[in-house]
């Protein structure tokens, strides 16, 4: 089963995203205001300090406030997410996993199907 440490919220996905977006460490105010506002500041702040506590992020003092910069990078986690997915849902098999993944009960487009090709020949090489 997976850790609640692991599990991360839509609150939390989405300021994963703005800092993985931005190329420097970001104050609670600026990631309310990259939210559209939409969210009241203390609750960006607590989401902020979840994601610090849980270790996805790292905390920097800078004068009178926090600066928030990710420790977990966008790759590793979506890496990480989707293995657990496979292990949990599909006992670790991939291949029943990628099918809902690229939503192949529908039909695909030119380019869909390109970018898959494409795919399969890189592992295709990495098996050579």
């Amino acid at each position: 089963m997976m850790k609640a440490r692991d599990r991360l919220g839509d609150l939390e996905l989405l300021v994963m995203k703005i800092l993985w977006d931005t190329n420097e460490p970001l104050d609670v105010k600026e990631v309310t205001k990259r939210l559209g506002n939409t969210r009241a500041y203390t609750t960006v702040m607590t989401t902020l300090n979840r994601l610090y506590r849980k270790g996805y992020l790292k905390q920097e003092k800078h004068s009178r406030s926090f600066l928030y910069s990710p420790l977990v990078s966008q790759n590793t986690f979506l890496h990480q997410t989707f293995s657990r997915i496979a292990e949990y849902l599909f006992s670790g098999n991939l291949g029943r996993l990628v099918p809902y993944v690229l939503g192949l009960d529908k039909k695909m487009t030119e380019e869909e199907i390109k970018t898959l090709q494409e795919i399969c020949k890189r592992i295709e090489d990495i098996d050579d």
